[in-house]
């Protein structure tokens, strides 16, 4: 008998150092999880094997994995408050607990056998630490021969330091992988977005034009276009996607992509915006929509035509006389499908400049949690250059000493065109 034992116990030595093995070269943790279960389950000589994973935004123990077959029914139906059933109750205090008979201790849940028609004799439940906290519970269930022995606690015990590194070290190899995986997504969507930006504007005889863009994030939901048209006219367009970050800048080469088609097709630049919200409300899912001015100049003329859907309006900066331009004609687009924008016409004074923006030069705050609001652009205009280039330099000085170092919520954009 005592020659059994010996053999019984060198070979959950064996197990438990395949087990160590498994730890260090193993990093997917669907398929660590996996091999743990199994390999616990033999060490243990048990029916079966299960592990809780510790949800700390629910306050929940979730069933993740078990070494018999019936895994993909637990994880369904096995969620466990903090405190409820054994596994609660080991969470919460942090003890292992080995119990004879599950069915004579209240705290055993027995709506799981019911529902998956297992039975459960007896368990050992031990909870999981890495660097003293909590990230879930092992349990073993139903010994293969009678009850389970103080000495299979201590094994257990010493067995399940090894299983929360390998989880902690699964996990973290998953972060990096996503982390990765994420940077990847970004430069992409960067790389993407910067292609449909213009990199200059057009040369457009006897008017220059200038524009800047700094997201709040890598990538982000704010754009502009300068293109000449068929008809030689050159459109101007500044708008903000709703949304930030990779998802708006991903959107954001879709609606260029749509306003570059349809100012193919010419018309006014009321029509033009018109057409363009039929398509995208066509095309756009629940909550997204685009604010944007579209501005359209004739360089022959020096006429300007403006449409603006839900967008901040233009401002005019003339010699002594600075003035915004009226209210937009209709909401984002995106929103109503029927609509029709109108467009005011205006002739351009020679010196004069039309500057476009979005808010998030305006909602931009300072280190005192101040935004900076129309007001003080309006009052910066005052002493603006008389030229876009000078002038998006002067706005951008002036927003950085504004702001500060406090953080930049939103993206930041400036589009200005002049005549000479």
């Amino acid at each position: 008998m005592e020659q059994q034992d010996l053999q019984k116990q060198n070979e959950r030595l064996l197990k438990a150092l395949e087990m160590n093995q498994l730890i260090a070269g193993e990093l997917h943790l669907g398929t660590l999880l996996e091999q743990v279960m199994a390999v616990t389950q033999t060490i243990m000589d048990c029916e079966s094997c299960s592990l809780f994973l510790y949800d700390e935004k629910s306050n929940e123990l979730v069933f993740n994995a078990c070494s018999g077959e019936k895994e993909a029914q637990l994880k369904e139906i096995c969620r466990l408050p903090m405190g409820k059933g054994i596994v609660g109750w080991c969470a919460e205090h942090g003890e292992t607990v080995r119990i004879a008979d599950v069915y004579d201790d209240a705290r055993f849940v027995v709506e799981f056998d019911r529902q998956t028609k297992f039975t459960t004799r007896n368990m050992i439940s031990a909870p999981l630490f890495v660097r003293s906290k909590l990230i879930g519970v092992c349990q073993v269930i139903n010994h293969q021969h009678g009850d389970f022995s103080e000495s299979d606690e201590q094994l257990l015990d010493s067995l399940v330091p090894m299983v929360a590194i390998a989880i902690d070290n699964a996990r973290a190899h998953q972060r990096l992988l996503d982390r990765e995986l994420f940077q990847h997504d970004l430069t992409l969507a960067k790389s993407i977005q910067d292609s449909f930006l213009p990199i200059t504007p057009p040369e457009i005889s006897g008017y220059h034009s200038a524009f800047y863009m700094h997201s709040a994030f890598d990538v982000g939901g704010d754009f502009y276009d300068a293109i000449q048209i068929p008809d030689q006219r050159i459109a101007y367009i500044i708008g903000d996607i709703s949304g930030k970050g990779v998802s708006a800048a991903m959107i954001m080469s879709t609606v260029l992509s749509d306003l570059r088609m349809e100012l193919s097709f010419g018309g006014s630049a009321g029509q033009i915006l018109s057409r363009f919200n039929q398509t995208l409300c066509k095309k756009a899912q629940s909550g997204m929509f685009v604010s944007l001015v579209l501005m359209v100049l004739d360089p022959e003329v020096h006429t300007v035509e403006v449409a603006n859907a839900g967008h901040l309006p233009p401002v005019h900066i003339h010699q002594e006389r600075i003035w915004q331009h009226n209210e937009a004609s209709g909401p984002p687009a995106g929103i109503v499908s029927d609509i029709s924008y109108d467009c005011d016409r205006l002739t351009l004074q020679a010196g004069e400049m039309v500057l476009l923006y979005t808010d998030g030069i305006t909602e931009a705050r300072n280190e005192s949690d101040e935004m900076m609001g129309v007001g003080r652009l309006m009052n910066w205009l005052d002493d603006a250059p008389a030229t876009p280039d000078a002038c998006i330099e002067y706005l951008r000085d002036c927003i950085s000493h504004y702001v500060g170092d406090s953080r930049q919520s939103d993206d930041i954009t400036l589009l200005i065109m002049g005549r000479d």
